[in-house]
């Protein structure tokens, strides 16, 4: 009877230790989704509206504010134009207030000589890249044929757009060996929440933004996780920094890349962010009143 009391004396600290290590994990994970609603049934009226377009292997996001202005960044592949353009039908989006192209790779214009084409554009965002491929020249002839403007992106620069505040992360020069690296990487506040859109930047041009902006200026709550979840991208630094609830990651079902990497997924797991890809959950809505953060899928 005595070894038996020794041994439930003994375990006692164990299941303590337990206990408290349960609490504290729970307790860290609850601190950064507490703030999240998932929800299918959110009404979009009167809130600012993320909209991660299922486009398969490639990037489109739309932007909705309670003043109904919309924003476009990227359009996916060219064989996604019929998806895309009937996802803008379905808010009756007519006009855009602002529009980027974050660089010249197909999975993000392949259809924006038509959305040039088809749109009313206020403001046109592009950066200092050129590609010699015919989904570029096909971008710059409907440019030229509707006499827009290009406005460069310029690190630190803002813009309202509706209640909201859009300001440029990035690139930071005209001179980059990859063409991921000259991507537009932007940041949105509104309320008490923080978007932050990262392109396809790699690792030069998330060095980069942590050395202009530091730390402080680069916390978000959504992150647009870049270029797909590569290996290229998304250093445990970056993401530490950034420290976002919900990370976002655009990726084609059974994609041949690989995307997104195994390790990337657990560094988003490992500073406790909610992971959604539309490789599994399709169309994606990030909602915010400016207090409350949902998701609806």
């Amino acid at each position: 009877m005595a070894r038996k009391k020794s041994k439930q004396k003994s375990s006692s600290p164990l299941i303590i230790v337990v206990i408290i290590l349960v609490v504290v994990i729970c307790a860290y994970f609850y601190e950064n989704i507490s703030n999240v609603i998932f929800d299918e049934t959110i009404n979009l009226d009167g809130k600012l509206a993320v909209h991660f377009i299922d486009v398969g292997q490639g990037d489109a996001i739309l932007i909705q504010t309670p003043e109904n202005e919309f924003m476009l960044i990227d359009t996916g592949e060219s064989t996604q134009h019929i998806k895309l353009t009937g996802y803008l039908d379905k808010f009756k989006v007519k006009e855009f207030k602002y529009v980027v192209f974050t660089h010249p790779h197909s999975d993000h214009i392949g259809s924006a000589d038509k959305i040039v084409r088809d749109y009313k554009i206020e403001t046109l965002i592009m950066p200092y890249a050129t590609n010699t491929s015919q989904t570029f020249n096909r971008l710059v002839t409907e440019i030229e044929n509707k006499n827009m403007e290009i406005t460069p992106p310029v690190p630190g620069e803002t813009f309202k757009f509706g209640g909201a505040e859009i300001t440029i992360l990035a690139p930071f020069s005209e001179e980059y060996k990859n063409l991921n690296n000259y991507s537009v990487v932007l940041k949105i506040n509104y309320g008490n929440h923080s978007f932050l859109f990262g392109g396809d930047m790699e690792k030069e041009s998330e060095n980069e933004v942590i050395e202009y902006f530091g730390s402080s200026d680069l916390k978000a709550d959504v992150l647009k996780v870049a270029h797909h979840g590569s290996t290229t991208s998304s250093q445990q630094k970056f993401l530490e920094i950034v420290a976002p609830q919900l990370a976002v990651i655009f990726v084609g079902k059974d994609n041949t890349y690989n995307h997104p990497n195994a390790q990337i997924v657990d560094r988003l797991a490992s500073i406790g962010a909610t992971v959604l890809r539309t490789d599994r959950e399709g169309d994606i809505v990030v909602v915010s009143d400016g207090a409350v953060l949902s998701v609806k899928q």
